[in-house]
Formats: structure tokens, C-alpha cells, sequence
């Protein structure tokens, strides 16, 4: 069910992108803190590849993940990135036990047992809270960008709301 969630959360950025032209995209806005669309964009990317890449060493680390500057420069490849992503997803299964590693200051490096599942838990929390950023950047700078209904909203948040409606 979580590869599911991915696979759709990231359908929503693909919606998105493909509406987008590269100018656009390699923006830099005033709003996101001179950041564009595209770096936010590649941020979330890298932390779907860093954890596929785990399942060679079992162990993931978001801290030395590879940067990979095409994403945020080329939104052609970014979308068959993504859409390779989904592939990925939806048709391997996955070695459950992997290790968390993360650097907090420059002495204290941290491992902590995690789970294949767990960090796709995380990537769900992490890829909602950018389109939250970037929803910022789009509703101010492009407000013709038609974005999905519950684009960069929390689960939690929606299903708060549903029930605060009803």
C-alpha cells in the first residue's frame, strides 16, 4: 500500500510538471527563498532514488545522497526519471531490512534500524511538505497551473478537515 501511495504522490507532481515549461521550472523565486520549482523538485527526487539505491548495501543515507543537477535544470528528464521511479515501484520487491544513517553536526553520525516500508512512510511526509513549498511558489509566480485538488496537504490534514465537515 505505501509503494501505491508513492506512486500516486508522485503522479501528482508529474500532473504538475507537465504543465510547466522550462523556464518556469528553472525559475528562481523570491518567494521560495530564490529556490526554484526545480530545485525543490529535485530534492524530493533524490530521496526516491537514494532509498532504490539502498536495497544494494541496505543501508540509506538522504545526508550523501547523490546530487544530480539535471533533475532540477531539465524537466524532460526529471519526468522520465519520475515516471522510471513508479516502474521501479510498482514491479520490485524489496528487501525490507535497511539501516538509517543521518549526520547531525559535523561529530555525530547516527544509525538507527529502519525498514524499507518505514522510509517510504517518511518519503510520503517529506514529498507532500515540498509540494506544499512548491504550491507557494506556483500560486504566487504561475497561477494558471492547475494543481491537484489536495496537492501538498497532509493526509492527516484532509482526512482533519473531512471530518470537521461532515
Amino acid at each position: 500500500m505505501l509503494k501505491k501511495i508513492n506512486i500516486e504522490i508522485l503522479e501528482q507532481l508529474v500532473e504538475v510538471l507537465s504543465q510547466l515549461n522550462s523556464q518556469i521550472y528553472i525559475q528562481q523565486l523570491c518567494i521560495l527563498n530564490n529556490n526554484s520549482i526545480g530545485q525543490h523538485v529535485r530534492h524530493i527526487i533524490e530521496f526516491y532514488v537514494c532509498l532504490l539505491k539502498s536495497q544494494e548495501t541496505q543501508i540509506v543515507n538522504y545526508d550523501n545522497r547523490e546530487r544530480n543537477f539535471n533533475i532540477e535544470l531539465d524537466i524532460n528528464y526529471t519526468l522520465a526519471l519520475i515516471k522510471n521511479t513508479q516502474k521501479i515501484l510498482s514491479e520490485e520487491n524489496f528487501n525490507q531490512n535497511i539501516t538509517l544513517v543521518s549526520r547531525f553536526g559535523c561529530d555525530f553520525e547516527n544509525c538507527v534500524k529502519s525498514s524499507f516500508d518505514r522510509e517510504l512512510n517518511y518519503l510520503i511526509e517529506h514529498t507532500i511538505h515540498h509540494f506544499a513549498i512548491i504550491k507557494i511558489g506556483i500560486n504566487e509566480a504561475f497561477p494558471m497551473v492547475n494543481l491537484p485538488e489536495n496537492f501538498g496537504i497532509a493526509h492527516s490534514t484532509i482526512r482533519f478537515k473531512e471530518s470537521v465537515n461532515t
